[in-house]
């Protein structure tokens, strides 16, 4: 006796829907294991394609250097931190493979204008700098700030145009800038010029920073020491002897960090993070194909007299194996269509929960965060569909071959 594909996928149907509690139990862990692998390797592939486009934006040849203890957070009390100033400046730009060094300032701060109040960062550098320092920023209006013009500043896009707010930035607009949230030391700047939307370099985000000149920045910030130095070497091939040449003159006094390294660090601990928690996910696939095994063995147990008469009615062991093989592969497709969903929805809560803060520098800088981008390729999406169906397949093999080989006339007696 013969039976059409779609009349098996019925009866498999059939056979899960009376056995709901247990079917959905299995069906949900196959989406809980599918959903958990996609979801990491997705965001994971995000914060890869994240860190990759921010070191393109500042550069390969680019290296920072800072304080090692500002860096770290300051030490002992009564311990002086190294300090970086013009000598340092002029000792760097003599090592062989330095193209260019440009000192900056850079502190939390509160700009002020009209009715809003933005917490953000300041940046004091030489304004010519700007397009050397970060690839491909451009300027929405305006124009850079004069080196020797004290009062002169250029501000983010999200400064000019802060979200939920119909109070906007125009060019030669008056802003007050206060230190770490405080109103003791302030001034008062004219907007030279607004920058395009950029987005973020290595965590710091270009859109929420103020720039003013070196010495505006002395005069606010009461120091005549750097935050850090930018380092441009003449080629991406000199970033590693520019760096160990750095580290070898000033030892632990100072901290040197470039864009390639942090890269290669992010993807280990990114490597590693999802291997972990993506075993996370195999282990629940697993437990899955175990229900999966033992729902379909309780079934063959429980339809041993259906068998019985369906082998006495003519039909053939393969097709008995076919109708108990398509009860997992059903479950597998539903459980693999659902783990998709579920974990498109989950890449962006651990998007959400794994904000890509900090800073390509010292601590003085804004600790602003954003969200990841889960990355979807084709092979992704399909492997989360196929992958459950495979799973589920291998898990009811065994059970759907136990009832195709079971006697017919010892399943009839069967009570």
């Amino acid at each position: 006796m013969e039976m059409r594909t779609h009349d098996i996928f019925r009866l498999a149907f059939k056979a899960l829907r009376d056995r709901k509690l247990r079917s959905f139990l299995t069906i949900l862990g196959i989406m809980i294991g599918s959903a958990v692998i996609l979801a990491l390797i997705a965001s994971s592939s995000g914060l890869s394609v994240g860190i990759q486009a921010q070191v393109e934006k500042i550069g390969a040849n680019t290296l920072t250097v800072s304080s090692a203890r500002q860096f770290f957070g300051g030490g002992s009390s009564g311990t002086q931190s190294y300090q970086l100033s013009q000598q340092d400046v002029n000792t760097i730009k003599s090592f062989q493979g330095v193209s260019d060094v440009i000192p900056y300032y850079s502190q939390r701060a509160t700009i002020s204008y009209g009715s809003n109040s933005i917490q953000g960062e300041l940046i004091g550098v030489d304004a010519s700098a700007l397009f050397t320092m970060y690839k491909g920023l451009s300027l929405y209006s305006g124009g850079l700030p004069d080196s020797y013009d004290p009062s002169a500043a250029a501000v983010g896009y999200s400064i000019a145009f802060p979200t939920g707010s119909t109070d906007q930035l125009t060019l030669n607009q008056m802003v007050s800038i206060a230190l770490g949230g405080s109103t003791s030391s302030s001034l008062t700047f004219l907007v030279k010029g607004i920058f395009s939307e950029y987005g973020r370099v290595l965590f710091s985000n270009i859109d929420e920073t103020i720039f003013i000149s070196l010495q505006s920045a002395q005069i606010l910030l009461k120091t005549q020491y750097f935050s850090g130095l930018y380092v441009m070497t003449e080629t991406p091939e000199d970033v590693t002897s520019v760096q160990q040449e750095i580290e070898s003159y000033y030892g632990d006094q100072v901290r040197v960090m470039n864009a390639g390294s942090m890269l290669s660090s992010v993807e280990s601990i990114t490597s590693q993070m999802t291997v972990f928690l993506g075993s996370i996910g195999g282990v629940s696939l697993f437990v899955a194909a175990v229900g999966i095994t033992n729902t379909m063995f309780v079934s063959v147990m429980e339809r041993t007299r259906e068998i019985g008469i369906l082998k006495a009615l003519g039909y053939r062991p393969r097709q008995i194996m076919g109708m108990f093989l398509s009860e997992a592969v059903l479950s597998g497709i539903i459980g693999g269509v659902g783990g998709t969903m579920l974990g498109y929805v989950l890449s962006f809560i651990i998007g959400g929960a794994l904000p890509m803060s900090g800073g390509f520098g010292p601590p003085g800088r804004t600790t602003s965060t954003t969200t990841l981008t889960p990355v979807f390729t084709p092979e992704l999406i399909v492997f989360s569909l196929l992958f459950p169906i495979g799973i589920a397949v291998l898990a009811g093999l065994y059970p759907a071959w136990r009832a195709a080989r079971m006697n017919a006339v010892v399943a009839l007696k069967y009570e």
